[in-house]
């Protein structure tokens, strides 16, 4: 009954701890995401990425939520997949400060917390204020969730057979590092494992060995556990989380090779520092040092996205039998295939305006677009005409992957042709006309994501953000191109060699934005908000509604 009892105990902590930092994750990414995404850009550099991540690691409590926040932001073209890799390694680190933070006794900031979060939360009407108040609550609930886990380890140790295990796990490492695997793996937190083991280390006899078997395999099992939470993603998110598990992997096998070596020559004796104490260490220790495979750690996730994407080509566009004829099954098989395509123009838009873009594949990715585009008209082809209420929801979004084929084409055409003459040297942008098309560039990538929530929702308020960016990039273009004139009129020889090139690349830039947007425009068209919010002029340019 015992067992039973701590094992109820333990596992209400770690839930409670995971829906605790879940909580508080909410509340920040609704604070500061914009923030956060606008910080993480091609440009951006590596050591910069990693202290992003080290900072949203110890923010968040733990790796876990920022490496799938930064797949995520992957998997739809917001980010490259080497930042968003270096971010969540850095992420690691972050998650080992904050072991080590909550080590502290801070424990009394708990209920102080949860009085002034709770408070926040449920009093305040101000939106902002509710996620401060949010924040603040989910930490209040980590330090309760930490009380929880350490009161239900206490009694362990006293357990008849306690000390015969102990004994077991000090003269074997490997079971140690497994043992610490699995309950990363059962937690889902490689955070509440660590606190549960440091807290078992400070009422039983556990020896170093075992406790840095233990610390082994919490970073086993944390690199593990989003493989598995990504299995369903695309290939973006698994080669984010492919590269940063690969190099822990690697990491955790050199080590348990040193620690065993250690182990059974008698060297893991010298050390004076008590178990608990040596498990933090050698924890931080063990993240410190994977920061130094940042660089290899991007190109990794480069190549894993570059073959998983080959891979993911090959795949047939067609649809299951029998669903082209089933007119309940119409409108969301059509809707699946649109976010497919808006999938394959993040993909080449990520091709186009990466350090080396391969016409074969942009070909690949270009027949992939047709082809799903086939199948939404094959779908349409087939439903009654008696149907006039699908009729008139499936309509706009014909219309709309339409459009998006029209970007692929801009894409594998135009934009490509101009990005290999600039890899062979025929022109050279001048540096603000580089800093001009890569903020157009991030923007576009913000339009796929803004394009995708609203063709899947229907919100309004998503589209009238779209509308709202769409307007902001015509801006940015029409600056660019003012900006450019300038540089001219100045002499600049760089910006007279590539004027051509210059207006065609950010032209082609507005326009497959604008047609994102018109995704938008039918939502706000279909709600009636389109005139009244005067998004819209009253004599609208068509050219978005083509």
């Amino acid at each position: 009954m015992t067992i039973l009892n701590f094992a109820v105990q333990l596992l209400s902590g770690a839930m409670l701890l995971l829906f605790a930092v879940r909580f508080m994750r909410i509340g920040i990414e609704r604070l500061w995401s914009s923030q956060i995404r606008s910080s993480l850009n091609e440009g951006s550099s590596t050591f910069r990425n990693l202290m992003t991540g080290t900072g949203l690691g110890f923010v968040m409590q733990g790796s876990t939520a920022v490496m799938l926040i930064a797949a995520g932001l992957a998997s739809t073209g917001s980010i490259p997949v080497g930042v968003a890799a270096t971010v969540a390694l850095g992420a690691d680190m972050g998650s080992a400060f904050a072991v080590q933070f909550l080590q502290l006794p801070v424990s009394a900031l708990g209920p102080f917390c949860i009085l002034v979060g709770a408070t926040l939360y449920l009093r305040s009407t101000e939106p902002r204020l509710r996620n401060y108040g949010r924040t603040i609550l989910g930490l209040g609930l980590i330090f309760l969730s930490l009380s929880v886990i350490r009161l239900s380890v206490a009694p362990l140790a006293t357990l008849p057979g306690a000390n015969a295990v102990v004994d077991y796990l000090n003269s074997d490492p490997i079971t140690a590092l497994l043992l610490g695997g699995a309950l990363t793996l059962v937690m889902h937190s490689s955070i509440a494992a660590l606190l549960a083991a440091l807290a078992f280390s400070f009422h039983a006899p556990l020896g170093i060995s075992a406790g840095l078997g233990l610390v082994l395999g919490a970073n086993l099992g944390s690199a593990l556990l989003p493989l598995w939470l990504l299995k369903y993603e695309n290939a973006r998110s698994k080669a984010v989380a492919g590269a940063v598990a690969g190099l822990r992997c690697i990491f955790v096998l050199v080590c348990l090779v040193i620690l065993l070596v250690a182990h059974f020559s008698g060297l893991i004796d010298q050390i004076h520092f008590a178990t608990g104490e040596t498990m933090l260490a050698g924890h931080l220790g063990f993240n410190a040092l994977l920061l130094l495979s940042a660089p290899f750690c991007v190109r990794l996730a480069r190549v894993l996205d570059r073959r998983m994407a080959m891979d993911k080509e090959l795949l047939p566009a067609d649809l299951p039998i029998g669903v082209a004829d089933d007119v309940g099954l119409a409108f969301p098989t059509i809707k699946r295939q649109l976010g497919n395509m808006l999938e394959i123009a993040s993909l080449m838009l990520n091709e186009a305006t990466g350090p080396k873009p391969d016409r074969e594949r942009m070909a690949g990715l270009e027949k992939r677009m047709n082809a799903t585009l086939a199948s939404i008209r094959e779908i349409y082809a087939k439903l009654p005409a008696t149907c006039e209420a699908e009729l008139a929801d499936i309509q706009p979004i014909i219309d709309f992957a339409i459009r998006l084929e029209r970007c692929g084409d801009v894409f594998a055409g135009k934009f490509l042709n101009l990005r290999l003459e600039q890899l062979q040297g025929e022109y050279q942008f001048s540096e603000e006309g580089k800093a001009e098309i890569a903020a157009m560039v991030q923007a576009v990538h913000q339009a796929v994501i803004l394009a995708e929530e609203t063709a899947w929702t229907g919100d309004v308020s998503t589209a009238r953000r779209l509308v709202r960016h769409k307007q902001a990039v015509a801006e940015m273009e029409s600056s660019s191109r003012a900006a450019h004139l300038a540089r001219l009129r100045r002499g600049d020889h760089l910006s007279l060699g590539s004027s051509n090139q210059h207006l065609e690349v950010i032209a082609a830039l507005k326009e497959v934005n604008s047609k994102f947007a018109t995704i938008a425009y039918a939502v706000l068209e279909k709600h009636g908000d389109l005139r009244k919010s005067r998004i819209k002029p009253s004599h609208p340019d068509p050219s978005p509604v083509i």
